[in-house]
């Protein structure tokens, strides 16, 4: 017993004299942890040549929170691993994003900078851009160190309210950066707990990673109805809510985006180039027998697509457009069919809302460099059944046509550029000379001759789009009919308008009434006609 004891106490002196300071692991951490792995000295290492730019950002009247290294490692590493598997189950293999970290003692690199200004200087809102200067100092002068174009910067929390939530700074996505809240309770012990601790931790670490899918190129976009039912919440929606407690999950369209991200490829590729892409012809319809939006098409590149997305974005209760409008947006990703085709088929039933919601379908284009090039639809539901007009229509020339009237005209926006065939150019109201002209406002386009037509097309102005207006047509230039009057969508992509029966006409007026931002400016940039 005693030759044991003493063999062990041999043991235990060696164990200890042989460590070097940097493996005992305190590191920068406040806090004490525990001793691991004490013959490792750190490194960190990716198989990746980009990684993501993981930056602890602390104003200059804070300090690190205990145990943040340890705490943030665990949790990146989840992270890391919960992207691999979703890409994996989305047919991507697994995939993930760039990390260095040493899987010895299990952490990552994270780079801690201290500001040079206290929080109040860091707000919630405004603040990202002090906090993304100073970083950017720090790269400037430390150029290895920023390995990508995509950042996560974590910040420790500023204070908590009575309640115990806790509150800082910048917490969003911005472009290739997001922004991130550190605080005591962002520990993986907590994850999958239902108590208040484990309901606060779902919060901050969910909004965490779904910043995290805005730094790493992802729009907001939900889940089917059946896939509510089997796979849970979708991340990009309210997954922000539910991750590490109840199913959350990546959509194909968030995939098929990451699948092209720079730092999810394991290879020294230019990413997120220029690319000339667009779509040039588009066909949508309902299928009563397939019971479902079909929709096909063409489109021209000078980089190969590997993916054609639609995401279908419902305006509910008036709720706008646009970033943060956008998180009911129900998706779909196709392949491309061949160098230059797609075509998807979506069901009905996925669809949440068949109410009278007018929708935006946003065909995007996700080149093999990461570039993603979308164009906007606009369509809306009558009797809980789709109805779209947004196809590409069989145009008839405009050659010879002239403008016989309009109510005012900017001199370098006239009148005729909505007949040029230039949807870069377009007629802008009178505003130079005071008074500007005000609401309504009319063109009158002259054909040359009689057309039998089925309806017209138009593309609103960019910056002063034309809300209400009013069509009317004549034979002979003096006698107008009134046609119908027509609410024109807030979108600069080219919307059609089928009459109701077809109509042979010379001239057509059109009378815009309103705009959409409530000024008395308009802006059109094309009309055309179509027969069929």
């Amino acid at each position: 017993m005693k030759i044991r004891t003493l063999m062990i106490c041999l043991s235990m002196l060696w164990i200890l004299s042989s460590c070097k300071k940097s493996d005992m692991i305190a590191s920068s951490d406040q806090g004490t942890e525990s001793l691991i792995n004490v013959t490792h000295d750190t490194a960190y290492v990716s198989n990746q040549p980009r990684n993501l730019n993981l930056i602890y950002f602390v104003p200059n009247d804070l300090d690190t929170l205990p145990l943040y290294e340890k705490r943030l490692s665990e949790l990146m590493l989840w992270t890391q691993n919960y992207f691999k598997n979703e890409m994996n189950r989305n047919g991507y293999g697994y995939k993930t994003f760039g990390l260095f970290k040493d899987s010895v003692i299990n952490r990552v690199k994270i780079i801690t900078i201290r500001g040079t200004l206290p929080k109040t200087s860091y707000p919630y809102t405004n603040g990202a851009s002090a906090v993304q200067s100073e970083i950017n100092a720090y790269f400037s002068t430390h150029p290895d160190e920023k390995t990508s174009d995509h950042t996560l910067v974590i910040i420790p929390r500023y204070s908590f309210k009575t309640d115990g939530t806790p509150s800082g700074g910048p917490f969003y996505g911005l472009g290739k950066w997001c922004f991130a809240l550190d605080y005591e309770g962002l520990d993986i012990t907590n994850i999958g707990k239902s108590d208040a601790d484990g309901n606060r931790f779902s919060v901050w670490f969910g909004g965490l990673v779904h910043e995290l899918g805005h730094g790493l190129n992802l729009p907001h976009n939900c889940q089917k109805v059946s896939e509510n039912a089997t796979l849970g919440m979708a991340l990009m929606w309210a997954g922000n809510g539910t991750l590490g407690k109840s199913p959350t999950f990546l959509t194909a369209a968030d995939c098929a985006i990451l699948n092209v991200n720079q730092i999810f490829n394991n290879n020294t590729a230019t990413y997120y180039g220029a690319v000339t892409a667009g779509i040039s012809r588009i066909h949508a319809d309902y299928s009563s027998t397939k019971n479902a939006i079909v929709v096909s098409g063409k489109f021209t590149t000078n980089t190969p697509i590997n993916s054609v997305l639609y995401y279908n974005d419902p305006n509910v209760n008036n709720e706008g457009t646009g970033t943060n409008k956008d998180y009911n947006a129900t998706t779909w990703e196709s392949k491309v069919i061949g160098t230059d085709s797609f075509y998807v088929e979506m069901p009905v039933s996925e669809f949440k809302y068949k109410d009278s919601s007018p929708y935006e379908m946003k065909v995007k284009l996700v080149a093999e460099n990461g570039t993603v090039k979308e164009t906007i639809y606009n369509y809306k539901w009558v009797n809980a059944l789709p109805v779209l007009e947004f196809g590409t229509k069989n145009e008839i020339s405009k050659a010879g046509w002239s403008i016989a009237a309009y109510s005012s005209q900017q001199t370098t926006a006239p009148a005729v550029n909505i007949i040029d065939n230039n949807t870069g150019s377009g007629w802008h109201s009178q505003y130079s000379v005071s008074p500007a002209a005000t609401y309504p406002h009319y063109i009158t386009i002259d054909m040359g001759s009689a057309h039998t037509l089925k309806g017209f097309t138009i593309q609103n102005g960019a910056s002063r789009p034309i809300k209400n207006a009013d069509v009317l047509y004549s034979t002979d230039g003096v006698n107008f009919v009134s046609q119908a009057s027509y609410v024109i969508a807030k979108s600069s992509s080219k919307q059609n308008f089928t009459f109701n029966t077809p109509l042979t006409f010379r001239y057509f007026k059109i009378v815009p009434q309103s705009s959409w931002d409530g000024q008395v400016f308009a802006q059109i940039a094309e009309i055309g006609f179509f027969t069929d």
